[in-house]
């Protein structure tokens, strides 16, 4: 397979460009000397459903998650992910694991992948047990699992989550809909009423996990929905689920870090590849402050209205948050969430959420939809797996040693649609610049790097690249001239470039590409 990709690449690059560009813009990176959030080693992950710690879940062999499974072993170790959510919708409507006939194994299963592929582990246990089919004593189960995870594979455990998007009206008990009695809507209709018999059970659940496993991380509320008035029913009064749960659990201790999804684009109706692409790499998702609309009536909620509606409060509180649940578009657009779009796409959300103070990204990978990172290989069972696009660009990201964010300031008077972030540490500053133009309106950038401080930068650049530049459409992508596979470690290449101790360091980044940039100095 590795091979088939690289052939396939090398075609494409002597067909010559599909895209008229003209003259490369100028842009200009200046790297400030203060430094902002840290951001660290397990910041990208991965999040999958509760389904696979079921033997035989979605046609796999055996479980998913296993130490024998070298191929997911090694591509989770090839792609720098070092954390995994267990959760979803699936959470909550199948039996707690260790209540089947396959008792623990799924649980020991998972925790010997994680020891394989150097994880750490976000576990979900369920909080709801509705009226018709009540699950006896659901606080006592999810305790007994939670100390049985603490007492044999707690370095390997970033915190247990109870519940998941708790905050949907599907979610809850209410006229004509009793899903579950002990949570409740005390106004019919208005979701957010829901929330006092919420977190009463949250916390009793919170406190049979505390007393069986002493000492364990908890999080949540892996909210669903973005509104600010999910708590209260008055117009234009309010502060969304997220928030409030943050500021009801701040003084307690328990909590390791505040959790909440996010699909950007929502869900994506009848939205075509070509209309999904222009989304996910337009400015507007980066910058924009309100919702908007996008084609066929569907809308997108861009990262600084999320943000300051639903996490800015969290964060000014000194509370940690982590996206537990997040991708570009809710089940996918396909040609565009399986695209080199999405490589693009999933490296500019990674850098931003870490300039904001986030403490990692999770990318659902449900089995199998468009938005996946990873999913079976060609050639059926047993054949291993593969990743998308999107893998490389979360590589891209954790080609990063963990570090601090740097402020950046961009010039960019031909307004290219372009971002550029900075990440610094001990082996020295690693400056992403992502240029998003592509189609009709690609344009290269010429990049010129202002390192912050005097002498002579070393500087060295790493690629991401798609089919040809410019083209944002294809499902063949690099990083450092390389692909990414299952069968062996990746061997991507630094690339060295020029640099000059009073101009800087300079470089093309062509349309429709990403340059990872290492500058370290003597």
């Amino acid at each position: 397979m590795a091979g088939h990709h690289l052939v396939m690449l090398r075609r494409h690059r002597g067909a010559g460009a599909r895209y008229a560009r003209a003259g490369a813009r100028p842009v200009t990176i200046t790297i400030g000397d203060g430094t902002g959030p840290e951001v660290s080693g397990d910041f990208a992950g991965l999040s999958f459903e509760r389904g696979p710690l079921n033997p035989g879940n979605a046609g796999v062999p055996g479980y998913l998650f296993s130490q024998g499974n070298q191929s997911l072993v090694t591509l989770f170790r090839n792609l720098g992910l070092r954390n995994l959510r267990i959760g979803g919708g699936s959470v909550e409507n199948m039996i707690p694991a260790g209540t089947g006939r396959d008792g623990l194994a799924g649980i020991d299963n998972l925790f010997a992948f994680a020891d394989a592929a150097d994880l750490k582990i976000i576990y979900s246990l369920r909080i709801l047990s509705p009226r018709d089919g009540p699950i006896d004593d659901l606080a006592s189960v999810n305790a007994r699992a939670a100390g049985y995870i603490w007492r044999r594979y707690a370095e390997h455990v970033a915190s247990f989550a109870v519940g998941n998007e708790p905050d949907w009206h599907a979610f809850h008990s209410y006229q004509g809909h009793p899903l579950d009695p002990a949570i409740y809507e005390e106004i019919p209709g208005v979701p957010g009423s829901a929330y006092p018999s919420y977190l009463a059970g949250w916390r009793s659940f919170a406190d049979s996990v505390a007393g069986a496993a002493p000492g364990a991380p908890l999080s949540g509320p892996d909210t669903g929905a973005y509104s600010t008035h999910t708590y209260t029913p008055a117009p234009d009064t309010g502060v969304s689920w997220t928030e409030r749960f943050a500021g009801d659990e701040r003084d307690l201790g328990r909590i390791s870090q505040v959790t909440q999804h996010y699909y950007v684009g929502g869900d994506p109706g009848r939205t075509t590849a070509r209309q999904a692409i222009s989304n996910m790499l337009s400015p507007d998702w980066v910058h924009g402050t309100e919702p908007g609309s996008q084609p066929r009536r569907t809308t997108y909620a861009p990262y600084p209205w999320l943000y300051r509606s639903n996490i800015a409060a969290v964060a000014a509180a000194g509370l940690g948050y982590r996206l537990t649940e997040s991708n570009d578009y809710l089940t996918g657009v396909p040609g565009a969430s399986d695209a080199f779009a999405a490589a693009l796409w999933a490296l500019d959300y990674l850098h931003w959420w870490a300039a904001h103070g986030a403490a990692g990204v999770n990318f659902h990978n449900k089995q199998w939809l468009f938005t996946d990172t990873i999913v079976p290989a060609p050639g059926g069972p047993g054949a291993g797996y593969a990743i998308t696009p999107k893998g490389y660009g979360i590589k891209a990201f954790t080609l990063i040693p963990p570090g601090r964010v740097r402020q950046v300031t961009i010039g960019n008077e031909d307004r290219l649609s372009l971002t550029a972030y900075c990440i610094g540490g001990a082996g020295g500053d690693y400056v992403t610049i992502i240029n998003k133009t592509h189609g009709p309106s690609a344009a290269d950038a010429a990049v010129t790097i202002s390192p912050p401080s005097a002498g002579p930068p070393d500087a060295q650049v790493m690629t991401l690249a798609g089919r040809e530049p410019g083209d944002a459409t294809g499902q063949l992508a690099t990083l450092g001239g390389e692909a990414i596979t299952s069968d062996g470690p990746w061997q991507g290449n630094w690339d060295r470039l020029p640099a000059d101790p009073a101009a800087g360091v300079s470089l093309t980044v062509r349309a429709a590409t990403a340059a990872v940039v290492r500058i370290r100095r003597d």
